[in-house]
């Protein structure tokens, strides 16, 4: 678990209250934090990309999995130096410090603490990807790798909970 990234994301919730209930507004989120993201045309398996305060995601790129190439551009924002890439493939596989960490401070922009021990308790991970509109992989992490030990003995009281 990459508690910097969680208490990153953490603080951007505090920043911006308006914009934490599910489905998080991260397109706001970003703008409120000085970015602009704007479609691309990446040729190969680039996907995403940040420069500075800009994000560029892919055209062909959207829904769940545009707001999450949005929130880890975000997440890198928030806690790297430099430009930063993406490719197809490679989202949710081995990965550098770096990707593991806005990964996991993307999870927590999309998926706040407070709003996802209101529903964990009922609902599937793919019901918990549908209510945040995030893709099911991110969702699956977040309540697993990604959850933070007073999260995971929360939910661990819960009588019907199973990750």
């Amino acid at each position: 678990m990459w508690s910097w990234a969680v208490q990153k994301a953490k603080e951007l919730h505090r920043r911006h209250p308006g914009l934490s209930h599910p489905p998080v507004n991260v397109e706001a989120l970003a703008e409120a934090e000085g970015l602009e993201w704007m479609r691309w045309p990446f040729k190969g398996s680039v996907v995403e990309a940040k420069q500075g305060r800009y994000i560029g995601v892919a055209e062909q790129v959207e829904g769940a999995q545009q707001r999450y190439l949005i929130a880890h551009a975000v997440g890198h924002h928030l806690m790297h130096v430099g430009n930063q890439l993406s490719f197809y493939h490679q989202q949710f596989g081995v990965r550098g410090r770096e990707e593991r960490e806005a990964d996991t401070c993307a999870a927590h922009v999309l998926m706040p603490e407070e709003e996802l021990g209101k529903v964990i308790a009922y609902m599937t991970v793919w019901e918990i990807a549908e209510h945040f509109d995030v893709p099911v992989e991110l969702a699956q992490l977040r309540i697993t790798e990604f959850a933070t030990e007073e999260e995971i003995a929360h939910w661990e009281a819960l009588v019907d909970f199973i990750p």
